[in-house]
Protein backbone atom coordinates (compact mmCIF):
# COMPACT_ATOMS: atom_id res chain seq x y z
CA UNK A 1 0.00 0.00 0.00
CA UNK A 2 1.27 3.48 -0.88
CA UNK A 3 1.51 6.44 1.50
CA UNK A 4 -1.80 7.83 0.15
CA UNK A 5 -3.62 4.64 1.22
CA UNK A 6 -4.04 3.25 -2.28
CA UNK A 7 -3.17 -0.36 -2.99
CA UNK A 8 -1.66 -1.78 -6.15
CA UNK A 9 -4.48 -2.83 -8.45
CA UNK A 10 -3.46 -6.48 -8.52
CA UNK A 11 -6.40 -7.57 -10.66
CA UNK A 12 -5.59 -5.07 -13.39
CA UNK A 13 -1.87 -5.88 -13.30
CA UNK A 14 -2.58 -9.62 -13.50
CA UNK A 15 -5.02 -9.11 -16.35
CA UNK A 16 -2.61 -7.06 -18.45
CA UNK A 17 0.13 -9.63 -17.76
CA UNK A 18 -2.21 -12.46 -18.75
CA UNK A 19 -3.20 -10.79 -22.02
CA UNK A 20 0.40 -9.87 -22.85
CA UNK A 21 2.14 -13.18 -22.09
CA UNK A 22 1.13 -14.85 -25.40
CA UNK A 23 2.31 -11.77 -27.29
CA UNK A 24 5.73 -12.04 -25.66
CA UNK A 25 5.88 -15.71 -26.68
CA UNK A 26 4.85 -14.75 -30.22
CA UNK A 27 7.43 -11.99 -30.44
CA UNK A 28 10.24 -14.31 -29.32
CA UNK A 29 9.07 -17.28 -31.37
CA UNK A 30 7.98 -15.60 -34.61
CA UNK A 31 10.06 -12.44 -35.11
CA UNK A 32 13.65 -12.19 -36.17
CA UNK A 33 16.07 -11.73 -33.23
CA UNK A 34 16.93 -8.13 -34.07
CA UNK A 35 13.22 -7.32 -33.67
CA UNK A 36 12.26 -9.86 -31.01
CA UNK A 37 14.67 -8.91 -28.24
CA UNK A 38 14.02 -5.12 -28.26
CA UNK A 39 10.28 -5.79 -28.53
CA UNK A 40 10.33 -8.16 -25.55
CA UNK A 41 12.28 -5.63 -23.48
CA UNK A 42 9.85 -2.87 -24.44
CA UNK A 43 6.90 -5.03 -23.37
CA UNK A 44 8.62 -5.82 -20.07
CA UNK A 45 9.03 -2.07 -19.47
CA UNK A 46 5.31 -1.57 -20.24
CA UNK A 47 4.32 -4.22 -17.71
CA UNK A 48 6.62 -2.63 -15.12
CA UNK A 49 4.86 0.69 -15.67
CA UNK A 50 1.46 -0.98 -15.27
CA UNK A 51 2.59 -2.52 -11.98
CA UNK A 52 4.09 0.74 -10.71
CA UNK A 53 1.26 3.11 -11.62
CA UNK A 54 -1.93 1.04 -11.31
CA UNK A 55 -3.58 1.82 -8.00
CA UNK A 56 -6.88 0.88 -6.37
CA UNK A 57 -8.51 2.69 -3.45
CA UNK A 58 -11.68 0.59 -3.09
CA UNK A 59 -11.82 -2.05 -0.36
CA UNK A 60 -10.30 -5.41 -1.40
CA UNK A 61 -12.64 -8.09 -2.64
CA UNK A 62 -13.84 -10.19 0.32
CA UNK A 63 -12.40 -13.68 0.57
CA UNK A 64 -15.82 -15.40 0.36
CA UNK A 65 -16.40 -13.59 -2.94
CA UNK A 66 -13.01 -14.69 -4.25
CA UNK A 67 -13.74 -18.28 -3.21
CA UNK A 68 -17.08 -18.18 -5.04
CA UNK A 69 -15.43 -16.68 -8.13
CA UNK A 70 -12.81 -19.45 -8.17
CA UNK A 71 -15.43 -22.20 -7.79
CA UNK A 72 -17.72 -20.61 -10.39
CA UNK A 73 -14.82 -20.32 -12.85
CA UNK A 74 -13.87 -23.96 -12.26
CA UNK A 75 -17.42 -25.14 -12.98
CA UNK A 76 -17.77 -23.24 -16.24
CA UNK A 77 -14.27 -24.15 -17.48
CA UNK A 78 -14.98 -27.84 -16.94
CA UNK A 79 -18.45 -27.56 -18.51
CA UNK A 80 -16.88 -25.91 -21.57
CA UNK A 81 -14.73 -28.98 -22.24
CA UNK A 82 -11.45 -27.08 -21.99
CA UNK A 83 -8.53 -29.36 -21.23
CA UNK A 84 -10.56 -32.41 -22.35
CA UNK A 85 -12.28 -32.75 -18.95
CA UNK A 86 -15.67 -32.81 -20.68
CA UNK A 87 -16.93 -33.51 -24.19
CA UNK A 88 -15.80 -30.81 -26.58
CA UNK A 89 -17.65 -29.11 -29.43
CA UNK A 90 -17.01 -29.47 -33.14
CA UNK A 91 -14.77 -26.39 -33.07
CA UNK A 92 -12.21 -28.42 -31.13
CA UNK A 93 -11.45 -30.34 -34.29
CA UNK A 94 -9.77 -27.10 -35.28
CA UNK A 95 -8.66 -25.97 -31.80
CA UNK A 96 -6.84 -29.24 -31.20
CA UNK A 97 -5.16 -29.10 -34.61
CA UNK A 98 -3.87 -25.62 -33.76
CA UNK A 99 -2.46 -26.93 -30.48
CA UNK A 100 -1.02 -30.01 -32.24
CA UNK A 101 0.71 -28.06 -35.02
CA UNK A 102 2.10 -25.48 -32.60
CA UNK A 103 3.56 -28.23 -30.40
CA UNK A 104 4.92 -30.58 -33.05
CA UNK A 105 6.20 -28.13 -35.67
CA UNK A 106 9.02 -25.57 -35.52
CA UNK A 107 8.00 -21.95 -34.97
CA UNK A 108 6.99 -20.08 -37.06
CA UNK A 109 4.79 -22.88 -38.40
CA UNK A 110 5.02 -23.38 -42.15
CA UNK A 111 3.06 -25.66 -44.46
CA UNK A 112 5.17 -26.28 -47.60
CA UNK A 113 2.55 -28.55 -49.17
CA UNK A 114 -0.29 -26.02 -48.91
CA UNK A 115 -0.43 -24.80 -52.49
CA UNK A 116 2.25 -23.19 -54.69
CA UNK A 117 5.00 -21.78 -52.52
CA UNK A 118 3.46 -23.19 -49.35
CA UNK A 119 1.80 -21.22 -46.55
CA UNK A 120 2.39 -20.03 -43.02
CA UNK A 121 0.10 -20.45 -40.04
CA UNK A 122 -1.82 -17.16 -39.90
CA UNK A 123 -4.41 -17.14 -37.16
CA UNK A 124 -5.13 -15.48 -33.81
CA UNK A 125 -2.88 -17.79 -31.82
CA UNK A 126 -2.56 -16.03 -28.44
CA UNK A 127 -4.89 -18.37 -26.56
CA UNK A 128 -2.98 -21.42 -27.80
CA UNK A 129 0.63 -20.30 -27.30
CA UNK A 130 1.28 -20.77 -23.53
CA UNK A 131 -0.04 -24.36 -23.49
CA UNK A 132 1.71 -25.12 -26.79
CA UNK A 133 5.01 -23.87 -25.39
CA UNK A 134 4.51 -26.16 -22.39
CA UNK A 135 3.77 -29.01 -24.82
CA UNK A 136 7.03 -28.38 -26.62
CA UNK A 137 8.97 -28.56 -23.36
CA UNK A 138 7.05 -31.27 -21.50
CA UNK A 139 5.60 -33.32 -24.35
CA UNK A 140 2.40 -33.29 -26.36
CA UNK A 141 0.42 -35.01 -23.60
CA UNK A 142 0.94 -32.07 -21.25
CA UNK A 143 -0.75 -29.59 -23.58
CA UNK A 144 -4.33 -30.40 -22.56
CA UNK A 145 -3.89 -30.01 -18.77
CA UNK A 146 -1.83 -26.86 -19.22
CA UNK A 147 -4.48 -25.46 -21.55
CA UNK A 148 -7.05 -26.11 -18.83
CA UNK A 149 -4.97 -24.30 -16.21
CA UNK A 150 -4.30 -21.42 -18.61
CA UNK A 151 -7.97 -21.01 -19.54
CA UNK A 152 -9.08 -21.38 -15.92
CA UNK A 153 -6.77 -18.51 -15.01
CA UNK A 154 -8.35 -16.31 -17.67
CA UNK A 155 -11.91 -17.23 -16.73
CA UNK A 156 -11.10 -16.66 -13.06
CA UNK A 157 -9.71 -13.20 -13.81
CA UNK A 158 -12.76 -12.38 -15.92
CA UNK A 159 -15.20 -13.51 -13.24
CA UNK A 160 -13.27 -11.53 -10.62
CA UNK A 161 -13.76 -8.45 -12.79
CA UNK A 162 -17.51 -9.05 -13.15
CA UNK A 163 -17.78 -9.42 -9.37
CA UNK A 164 -15.74 -6.24 -8.88
CA UNK A 165 -17.80 -4.27 -11.42
CA UNK A 166 -20.93 -5.56 -9.72
CA UNK A 167 -20.05 -4.39 -6.21
CA UNK A 168 -21.49 -4.47 -3.58
CA UNK A 169 -23.47 -7.54 -4.80
CA UNK A 170 -20.69 -8.97 -6.94
CA UNK A 171 -21.57 -12.64 -6.74
CA UNK A 172 -25.23 -12.02 -7.57
CA UNK A 173 -24.22 -9.88 -10.55
CA UNK A 174 -21.76 -12.54 -11.72
CA UNK A 175 -24.33 -15.32 -11.68
CA UNK A 176 -26.90 -13.11 -13.39
CA UNK A 177 -24.36 -12.01 -16.02
CA UNK A 178 -23.70 -15.58 -17.12
CA UNK A 179 -27.41 -16.21 -17.65
CA UNK A 180 -28.47 -12.94 -19.30
CA UNK A 181 -28.80 -13.66 -23.00
CA UNK A 182 -31.54 -12.82 -25.52
CA UNK A 183 -34.75 -13.98 -27.14
CA UNK A 184 -33.06 -15.19 -30.33
CA UNK A 185 -34.19 -18.71 -29.38
CA UNK A 186 -37.84 -17.88 -30.14
CA UNK A 187 -37.85 -19.22 -33.75
CA UNK A 188 -36.72 -22.54 -32.28
CA UNK A 189 -40.21 -22.95 -30.86
CA UNK A 190 -41.38 -24.02 -34.32
CA UNK A 191 -39.30 -27.23 -34.57
CA UNK A 192 -39.81 -27.78 -30.85
CA UNK A 193 -43.59 -27.73 -31.27
CA UNK A 194 -43.22 -30.06 -34.26
CA UNK A 195 -41.16 -32.54 -32.31
CA UNK A 196 -43.60 -32.66 -29.40
CA UNK A 197 -46.63 -32.86 -31.69
CA UNK A 198 -48.13 -29.39 -31.21
CA UNK A 199 -47.51 -28.47 -34.86
CA UNK A 200 -47.73 -30.56 -38.01
CA UNK A 201 -44.49 -32.04 -39.24
CA UNK A 202 -41.62 -33.64 -37.45
CA UNK A 203 -37.99 -33.16 -36.69
CA UNK A 204 -34.73 -35.02 -36.38
CA UNK A 205 -32.65 -35.29 -33.25
CA UNK A 206 -33.49 -34.59 -29.65
CA UNK A 207 -36.56 -32.46 -29.00
CA UNK A 208 -34.61 -29.79 -27.11
CA UNK A 209 -32.18 -29.00 -29.98
CA UNK A 210 -33.58 -26.38 -32.38
CA UNK A 211 -30.58 -24.09 -32.90
CA UNK A 212 -30.06 -25.02 -36.55
CA UNK A 213 -33.57 -23.91 -37.43
CA UNK A 214 -33.03 -20.58 -35.68
CA UNK A 215 -29.80 -20.04 -37.62
CA UNK A 216 -31.64 -20.72 -40.88
CA UNK A 217 -34.27 -18.10 -40.01
CA UNK A 218 -31.57 -15.50 -39.43
CA UNK A 219 -29.49 -16.28 -42.53
CA UNK A 220 -29.43 -14.22 -45.71
CA UNK A 221 -28.23 -14.39 -49.30
CA UNK A 222 -27.53 -17.21 -51.76
CA UNK A 223 -24.70 -18.40 -49.56
CA UNK A 224 -26.31 -18.04 -46.15
CA UNK A 225 -24.80 -15.10 -44.29
CA UNK A 226 -25.67 -15.93 -40.73
CA UNK A 227 -26.48 -13.55 -37.91
CA UNK A 228 -25.80 -15.06 -34.53
CA UNK A 229 -24.80 -13.74 -31.12
CA UNK A 230 -23.72 -16.44 -28.70
CA UNK A 231 -24.52 -16.45 -25.01
CA UNK A 232 -21.55 -16.03 -22.68
CA UNK A 233 -21.46 -19.76 -21.76
CA UNK A 234 -21.77 -20.75 -25.44
CA UNK A 235 -18.87 -18.50 -26.38
CA UNK A 236 -16.68 -20.16 -23.75
CA UNK A 237 -17.83 -23.56 -24.98
CA UNK A 238 -17.07 -22.92 -28.66
CA UNK A 239 -14.49 -20.11 -28.88
CA UNK A 240 -12.64 -19.55 -25.58
CA UNK A 241 -9.98 -17.56 -27.43
CA UNK A 242 -12.55 -14.87 -28.27
CA UNK A 243 -14.57 -15.09 -25.04
CA UNK A 244 -11.66 -14.64 -22.63
CA UNK A 245 -10.24 -11.74 -24.66
CA UNK A 246 -13.65 -10.03 -24.77
CA UNK A 247 -14.22 -10.42 -21.04
CA UNK A 248 -10.78 -9.22 -19.97
CA UNK A 249 -10.41 -6.46 -22.56
CA UNK A 250 -13.85 -5.05 -21.79
CA UNK A 251 -13.16 -5.16 -18.06
CA UNK A 252 -9.96 -3.16 -18.49
CA UNK A 253 -11.80 -0.51 -20.51
CA UNK A 254 -14.65 -0.37 -17.96
CA UNK A 255 -12.06 0.20 -15.26
CA UNK A 256 -11.31 3.53 -16.93
CA UNK A 257 -14.91 4.27 -17.92
CA UNK A 258 -16.69 3.42 -14.69
CA UNK A 259 -14.07 3.51 -11.95
CA UNK A 260 -12.46 6.73 -13.11
CA UNK A 261 -9.00 5.24 -13.58
CA UNK A 262 -6.45 6.67 -15.96
CA UNK A 263 -6.62 5.69 -19.63
CA UNK A 264 -2.82 5.55 -19.64
CA UNK A 265 -2.64 1.84 -20.51
CA UNK A 266 -5.70 1.38 -22.73
CA UNK A 267 -3.68 1.35 -25.95
CA UNK A 268 -1.50 -1.38 -24.50
CA UNK A 269 -4.58 -3.42 -23.55
CA UNK A 270 -6.10 -3.10 -27.02
CA UNK A 271 -2.81 -4.07 -28.66
CA UNK A 272 -2.56 -7.09 -26.34
CA UNK A 273 -5.95 -8.36 -27.52
CA UNK A 274 -4.95 -8.31 -31.20
CA UNK A 275 -3.33 -11.75 -31.19
CA UNK A 276 -6.26 -13.11 -29.16
CA UNK A 277 -8.96 -11.83 -31.49
CA UNK A 278 -8.65 -8.88 -33.88
CA UNK A 279 -12.47 -8.82 -34.04
CA UNK A 280 -12.64 -8.24 -30.28
CA UNK A 281 -10.06 -5.46 -30.64
CA UNK A 282 -12.29 -3.70 -33.18
CA UNK A 283 -15.28 -4.12 -30.87
CA UNK A 284 -13.37 -2.60 -27.94
CA UNK A 285 -12.42 0.58 -29.80
CA UNK A 286 -15.69 2.53 -29.35
CA UNK A 287 -15.56 1.95 -25.59
CA UNK A 288 -11.87 2.86 -25.38
CA UNK A 289 -12.64 6.07 -27.30
CA UNK A 290 -15.47 6.82 -24.87
CA UNK A 291 -13.06 6.35 -21.96
CA UNK A 292 -10.57 8.76 -23.53
CA UNK A 293 -13.29 11.34 -24.20
CA UNK A 294 -14.55 11.05 -20.63
CA UNK A 295 -11.07 11.58 -19.16
CA UNK A 296 -9.16 13.46 -21.89
CA UNK A 297 -6.56 14.80 -19.47
CA UNK A 298 -5.42 11.31 -18.52
CA UNK A 299 -4.60 10.55 -22.15
CA UNK A 300 -2.65 7.60 -23.41
CA UNK A 301 0.75 7.15 -21.74
CA UNK A 302 3.95 5.99 -23.34
CA UNK A 303 3.17 2.30 -22.58
CA UNK A 304 0.14 2.58 -24.84
CA UNK A 305 2.14 4.18 -27.62
CA UNK A 306 5.22 1.96 -27.32
CA UNK A 307 3.27 -1.22 -26.56
CA UNK A 308 0.75 -0.44 -29.26
CA UNK A 309 3.52 -0.05 -31.83
CA UNK A 310 5.54 -3.07 -30.68
CA UNK A 311 2.47 -5.34 -30.73
CA UNK A 312 0.17 -3.64 -33.19
CA UNK A 313 2.49 -3.29 -36.18
CA UNK A 314 3.74 -6.92 -36.30
CA UNK A 315 0.25 -8.28 -35.54
CA UNK A 316 -1.37 -6.22 -38.29
CA UNK A 317 1.29 -7.22 -40.82
CA UNK A 318 0.87 -10.83 -39.70
CA UNK A 319 -2.87 -10.69 -40.38
CA UNK A 320 -2.33 -8.94 -43.71
CA UNK A 321 -0.50 -12.08 -44.83
CA UNK A 322 -3.79 -13.98 -44.51
CA UNK A 323 -5.33 -15.80 -47.43
CA UNK A 324 -7.91 -13.43 -49.03
CA UNK A 325 -11.40 -13.63 -47.56
CA UNK A 326 -13.88 -15.51 -49.72
CA UNK A 327 -16.88 -13.70 -48.32
CA UNK A 328 -16.79 -10.08 -47.26
CA UNK A 329 -19.19 -7.19 -47.72
CA UNK A 330 -22.08 -5.16 -46.35
CA UNK A 331 -24.98 -7.24 -45.11
CA UNK A 332 -27.80 -5.22 -46.74
CA UNK A 333 -26.28 -5.93 -50.16
CA UNK A 334 -27.29 -9.60 -49.86
CA UNK A 335 -30.88 -8.86 -48.86
CA UNK A 336 -33.34 -10.12 -51.47
CA UNK A 337 -36.22 -7.84 -50.54
CA UNK A 338 -38.54 -6.59 -47.77
CA UNK A 339 -38.82 -10.02 -46.16
CA UNK A 340 -35.08 -10.08 -45.50
CA UNK A 341 -35.29 -6.62 -43.91
CA UNK A 342 -38.10 -7.86 -41.67
CA UNK A 343 -36.07 -10.90 -40.64
CA UNK A 344 -33.07 -8.65 -39.95
CA UNK A 345 -35.17 -6.36 -37.76
CA UNK A 346 -36.62 -9.43 -36.07
CA UNK A 347 -33.10 -10.59 -35.25
CA UNK A 348 -32.20 -7.23 -33.70
CA UNK A 349 -35.41 -7.12 -31.66
CA UNK A 350 -34.95 -10.67 -30.41
CA UNK A 351 -31.21 -10.38 -29.76
CA UNK A 352 -31.07 -7.03 -27.96
CA UNK A 353 -34.29 -5.11 -28.53
CA UNK A 354 -36.61 -6.74 -26.01
CA UNK A 355 -34.13 -6.60 -23.15
CA UNK A 356 -33.15 -3.05 -24.16
CA UNK A 357 -36.80 -1.97 -23.96
CA UNK A 358 -37.11 -3.56 -20.51
CA UNK A 359 -34.01 -1.71 -19.27
CA UNK A 360 -35.26 1.55 -20.86
CA UNK A 361 -38.56 1.18 -19.01
CA UNK A 362 -36.69 0.50 -15.78
CA UNK A 363 -34.46 3.52 -16.30
CA UNK A 364 -37.43 5.79 -16.96
CA UNK A 365 -39.56 4.58 -14.06
CA UNK A 366 -36.97 3.89 -11.37
CA UNK A 367 -33.71 5.55 -12.46
CA UNK A 368 -32.05 2.14 -12.82
CA UNK A 369 -29.51 2.09 -14.36
CA UNK A 370 -28.23 5.57 -13.45
CA UNK A 371 -27.49 8.18 -16.11
CA UNK A 372 -23.83 7.31 -16.83
CA UNK A 373 -24.55 3.61 -16.92
CA UNK A 374 -27.56 4.19 -19.15
CA UNK A 375 -25.42 6.08 -21.67
CA UNK A 376 -22.93 3.22 -21.65
CA UNK A 377 -25.81 0.80 -22.27
CA UNK A 378 -27.03 2.86 -25.24
CA UNK A 379 -23.49 2.86 -26.68
CA UNK A 380 -23.36 -0.93 -26.33
CA UNK A 381 -26.67 -1.29 -28.19
CA UNK A 382 -25.39 0.95 -30.99
CA UNK A 383 -22.15 -1.04 -31.35
CA UNK A 384 -24.09 -4.33 -31.48
CA UNK A 385 -26.31 -3.03 -34.28
CA UNK A 386 -23.36 -1.57 -36.19
CA UNK A 387 -21.51 -4.89 -36.01
CA UNK A 388 -24.31 -6.61 -37.94
CA UNK A 389 -23.92 -4.35 -40.98
CA UNK A 390 -20.75 -6.12 -42.15
CA UNK A 391 -20.33 -9.81 -42.92
CA UNK A 392 -17.05 -11.69 -43.15
CA UNK A 393 -16.39 -15.39 -43.62
CA UNK A 394 -18.51 -18.48 -44.04
CA UNK A 395 -20.04 -18.18 -40.57
CA UNK A 396 -19.90 -14.37 -40.36
CA UNK A 397 -17.32 -14.12 -37.62
CA UNK A 398 -17.36 -10.34 -37.95
CA UNK A 399 -20.83 -9.82 -36.48
CA UNK A 400 -20.42 -12.50 -33.81
CA UNK A 401 -17.01 -11.46 -32.55
CA UNK A 402 -16.94 -7.68 -33.05
CA UNK A 403 -20.16 -7.50 -31.03
CA UNK A 404 -18.73 -9.48 -28.10
CA UNK A 405 -17.36 -6.54 -26.02
CA UNK A 406 -20.62 -4.63 -26.51
CA UNK A 407 -22.59 -7.71 -25.48
CA UNK A 408 -20.45 -8.00 -22.34
CA UNK A 409 -21.38 -4.41 -21.45
CA UNK A 410 -25.03 -5.00 -22.41
CA UNK A 411 -25.38 -8.12 -20.28
CA UNK A 412 -23.44 -6.63 -17.38
CA UNK A 413 -25.78 -3.63 -17.25
CA UNK A 414 -28.83 -5.91 -17.39
CA UNK A 415 -27.41 -8.06 -14.57
CA UNK A 416 -26.56 -5.06 -12.41
CA UNK A 417 -29.99 -3.55 -13.06
CA UNK A 418 -31.67 -6.76 -11.98
CA UNK A 419 -29.71 -6.91 -8.74
CA UNK A 420 -30.09 -3.17 -8.07
CA UNK A 421 -33.84 -3.34 -8.61
CA UNK A 422 -34.20 -5.95 -5.89
CA UNK A 423 -32.15 -3.80 -3.54
CA UNK A 424 -34.04 -0.58 -4.35
CA UNK A 425 -37.33 -1.50 -2.73
CA UNK A 426 -39.41 -1.35 -5.90
CA UNK A 427 -42.80 -3.03 -5.89
CA UNK A 428 -42.80 -6.80 -5.91
CA UNK A 429 -44.68 -6.83 -9.21
CA UNK A 430 -42.01 -4.68 -10.87
CA UNK A 431 -39.19 -6.80 -9.52
CA UNK A 432 -40.86 -10.05 -10.57
CA UNK A 433 -41.71 -8.70 -14.02
CA UNK A 434 -38.13 -7.65 -14.79
CA UNK A 435 -36.74 -10.86 -13.29
CA UNK A 436 -39.12 -12.87 -15.48
CA UNK A 437 -37.90 -11.08 -18.63
CA UNK A 438 -34.27 -11.78 -17.72
CA UNK A 439 -35.06 -15.38 -16.83
CA UNK A 440 -36.83 -15.96 -20.15
CA UNK A 441 -33.74 -14.67 -21.95
CA UNK A 442 -31.63 -17.38 -20.29
CA UNK A 443 -32.81 -20.31 -22.41
CA UNK A 444 -29.47 -20.93 -24.12
CA UNK A 445 -27.20 -20.52 -21.04
CA UNK A 446 -29.51 -22.81 -19.06
CA UNK A 447 -29.27 -25.44 -21.80
CA UNK A 448 -25.48 -25.26 -21.76
CA UNK A 449 -25.35 -25.78 -18.01
CA UNK A 450 -27.97 -28.54 -18.02
CA UNK A 451 -26.90 -30.46 -21.14
CA UNK A 452 -23.19 -29.91 -21.80
CA UNK A 453 -21.93 -31.90 -18.75
CA UNK A 454 -23.83 -34.93 -20.07
CA UNK A 455 -22.80 -34.58 -23.71
CA UNK A 456 -26.36 -33.81 -24.81
CA UNK A 457 -25.74 -30.38 -26.27
CA UNK A 458 -25.81 -30.11 -30.05
CA UNK A 459 -22.34 -30.15 -31.60
CA UNK A 460 -20.52 -32.04 -28.86
CA UNK A 461 -18.21 -34.83 -30.03
CA UNK A 462 -17.10 -37.93 -28.12
CA UNK A 463 -13.47 -38.34 -29.15
CA UNK A 464 -11.67 -35.03 -29.66
CA UNK A 465 -8.22 -34.55 -28.17
CA UNK A 466 -4.94 -32.86 -28.93
CA UNK A 467 -2.99 -36.11 -29.12
CA UNK A 468 -5.30 -37.60 -31.76
CA UNK A 469 -5.98 -34.34 -33.63
CA UNK A 470 -4.40 -35.79 -36.78
CA UNK A 471 -7.20 -38.35 -37.04
CA UNK A 472 -9.37 -35.51 -38.39
CA UNK A 473 -6.73 -33.92 -40.65
CA UNK A 474 -2.97 -34.16 -40.97
CA UNK A 475 -2.69 -30.47 -40.17
CA UNK A 476 -4.51 -27.20 -40.51
CA UNK A 477 -3.53 -26.98 -44.16
CA UNK A 478 -5.17 -30.36 -44.78
CA UNK A 479 -8.61 -29.42 -43.48
CA UNK A 480 -11.36 -30.54 -45.85
CA UNK A 481 -12.79 -28.06 -48.32
CA UNK A 482 -16.18 -27.73 -49.97
CA UNK A 483 -17.27 -26.23 -53.25
CA UNK A 484 -18.09 -22.92 -51.58
CA UNK A 485 -15.57 -22.74 -48.73
CA UNK A 486 -11.88 -23.45 -48.21
CA UNK A 487 -11.71 -24.41 -44.54
CA UNK A 488 -7.92 -24.55 -44.47
CA UNK A 489 -7.73 -21.04 -45.91
CA UNK A 490 -9.07 -19.62 -42.65
CA UNK A 491 -5.76 -20.44 -40.96
CA UNK A 492 -3.15 -19.87 -43.68
CA UNK A 493 -1.15 -16.92 -44.93
CA UNK A 494 1.25 -16.11 -47.74
CA UNK A 495 4.99 -16.76 -47.35
CA UNK A 496 5.50 -13.91 -49.82
CA UNK A 497 3.95 -11.31 -47.52
CA UNK A 498 5.83 -8.43 -45.87
CA UNK A 499 5.58 -10.19 -42.53
CA UNK A 500 6.95 -13.51 -43.79
CA UNK A 501 9.72 -11.97 -45.89
CA UNK A 502 10.97 -9.21 -43.63
CA UNK A 503 9.86 -9.80 -40.04
CA UNK A 504 9.42 -13.52 -39.55
CA UNK A 505 12.21 -15.58 -38.07
CA UNK A 506 13.74 -18.05 -40.49
CA UNK A 507 13.90 -21.69 -39.47
CA UNK A 508 17.31 -23.13 -38.78
CA UNK A 509 18.80 -25.63 -41.20
CA UNK A 510 17.76 -29.15 -40.30
CA UNK A 511 14.47 -28.13 -38.64
CA UNK A 512 11.68 -30.57 -39.27
CA UNK A 513 9.22 -29.01 -41.70
CA UNK A 514 5.65 -30.24 -41.76
CA UNK A 515 4.37 -31.68 -44.99
CA UNK A 516 0.85 -33.06 -45.25
CA UNK A 517 0.27 -36.22 -47.29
Amino acid sequence: MTTDGRRSDALFVATVGYLLLPSVIFVLGWLRPWLALPAALALAACVADVWRRSREDAPPTPRPTLAFVAAFALVWTVVAGIGELNLQTEDYLKHNLVFHDLVTEPWPVRYPAAGPGGSILCYYVAYYLPASLAGKVLGLGSTAPVSFAWALGGVGLAFAWIARLGRPRGTAVLVSFMFVDSFAWLPGLVPFFRKVGLLAGGGDGQWWIADRFTEQVFSFGGLPVRLLFQSEPSALLWVPQHAIAAWLGTACVLRALEEGRSARHLGLVLAATLLWSPFVTVGLMPFALAALLRRPRSGLGWPSIVGGAVLGLPACLYYLAHTPQQYLGLLPTVFAGPLDWLRYLGFLVASVGLLALAVAWLHRRHGIPAADEWRLFVLACAVVVAATLVYMGRHNDWAMRVAMPALVVFRLVVARSLVALWQAGASLRTRLAFAAVVLLSAERPAKVLALAPFGKLGGQLPDTSITNAESYAAGLDALPSTADWDFAGQYLGSPDSVFARDLMRQQAAGDHVYSSP
